[in-house]
């Protein structure tokens, strides 16, 4: 990942309330308020490989962004580089946005 990315600097640039980096193993790298971080990472992991599989199944291409809507939250998972993913959560559905904006933003930086 990139030596200028920091977790918690991008944290409070989305006001998100949580976030993981795992590389493309499912192995975690880094986390800022995540209980069970290691585990979050692992099921992030497989979630993603299922993802992928399916949308070259259905012939949509590569899938480079992830979006759980929930009752009470939101949930993004996205790829950067090739090997390293980051996962952020928020409680308010309403800061979708600014999340998805803030990953893209991130991944011209990182490039």
């Amino acid at each position: 990942m990139n030596k200028e990315f920091k977790l918690s600097d991008f944290l409070k640039l989305t006001q998100a309330d949580g976030a993981i980096v795992l590389n493309a193993k499912g192995e975690l790298i880094e986390s800022e308020n995540v209980k069970k971080a290691k585990n979050f990472a692992g099921m992030s992991s497989v979630m993603i490989k299922m993802a992928k599989e399916f949308s070259t199944e259905i012939g949509i291409g590569e899938l480079k962004q992830y979006v759980f809507k929930a009752k009470e939250g939101v949930f993004i998972l996205n790829n950067f580089e090739e090997n390293f993913i980051v996962g952020i959560y928020s409680k308010e559905v309403a800061k979708t946005g600014l999340i998805m904006m803030s990953m893209d933003n991130l991944i011209k930086k990182i490039k």
